[in-house]
């Protein structure tokens, strides 16, 4: 059993493995054909955007915090300042490591007792679960106001199923802990079910973080676009949001799949006529400023959790 479980990991992680450097070649492929006046005209033409984008970070942090106050509030009242932080930062850093940045509640359960480990792990998945509505939330409302699927054909078909994906992930979001407790009446899940039920606006405020998160996404990348030239508009908005939801459906690597969203930006973007330098080198410094430097200091900042726990 164990044999076939190492097989197992061996085999996703070569799979994984070979995504990343298929990713890797798609993103080699788009460079070689980048047409040389892309090289030519990429320049930084306005660096108080690139200034207030990288500055952004903090509010993007200081709201993912707040998701994860919000969270301890109902699954462990009464945490101490400085255990949220270093559990917060905790999960940044295992979170890079794993695909979607799900991994997050691995380093943030270590700084609490085993009693509470389970239901920070739920309520964690259900934190991560509301980000992933606000992005396909967006994503289609992009497509609907749009009219089309950048880069894409058949807009109307994928307008329809991504609309039922719409309302589906909201009616698992908010009565998956009904379906949960059926399965199981005893144990974490009944816990899971009550500590919901007992906090009935848990679910609308992380949602309302999440959404308030996805926002702050798309004003720095617009500000990254804007510093390299590219114009802000309704047009663009729209994209950056394609741009996110066909990340977040792309098979997930880790390291907060960096090279994915390069990839894909630069098809999407590349489509409404913005310059494919630029694009590129702007989610690359969205990933290095909203992923790669959060999980640094966390790395810098987070002890180890007391051995009582």
């Amino acid at each position: 059993m164990l044999k076939t479980k190492q097989n197992q990991r061996n085999i996703f992680t070569f799979v994984k493995l070979i995504l990343f450097v298929g990713v890797l070649g798609v993103i080699y492929w788009q460079v070689r054909h980048f047409k040389a006046d892309a090289w030519q005209e990429f320049q930084l033409l306005r660096p108080t955007s690139l200034l207030i984008a990288v500055f952004l970070v903090f509010t993007n942090i200081w709201i993912a915090y707040l998701k994860w106050k919000v969270t301890l509030n109902v699954v462990v009242p009464g945490t101490l300042p400085q255990k949220m932080r270093q559990s917060f930062f905790a999960g940044i850093v295992t979170g890079m490591l794993t695909p979607n940045m799900i991994g997050n509640f691995i380093g943030r359960f270590y700084y609490f007792e085993r009693s509470k480990r389970t239901g920070i792990i739920l309520f964690t998945l259900l934190s991560n679960y509301a980000q992933f509505v606000a992005t396909i939330t967006f994503g289609w409302i992009a497509i609907l106001l749009a009219g089309e699927f950048y880069a894409l054909s058949g807009p109307k078909t994928i307008l329809v199923w991504l609309g039922v994906g719409v309302i589906v992930s909201y009616l698992i979001y908010f009565f998956i802990d009904n379906f949960l407790h059926r399965v199981r009446k005893k144990g974490y899940f009944k816990d899971f079910h009550e500590s919901l039920r007992k906090h009935r606006t848990y679910r609308l405020r992380i949602l309302g973080l999440s959404m308030a998160r996805f926002a702050v996404f798309t004003l720095q990348f617009s500000l990254v676009l804007d510093a390299f030239g590219e114009s802000m508009s309704l047009t663009s908005v729209m994209a950056i949001w394609q741009v996110y939801l066909i990340t977040m459906l792309f098979p997930s690597l880790f390291l907060g799949k960096v090279g994915v969203r390069e990839s894909i930006a630069v098809f999407v973007l590349s489509s409404i006529g913005m310059n494919e330098v630029a694009v590129l080198f702007t989610s690359f410094i969205i990933w290095v400023i909203n992923s790669l430097s959060p999980a640094l200091v966390g790395l810098m900042i987070c002890k180890k959790p007391d051995s009582d726990v």
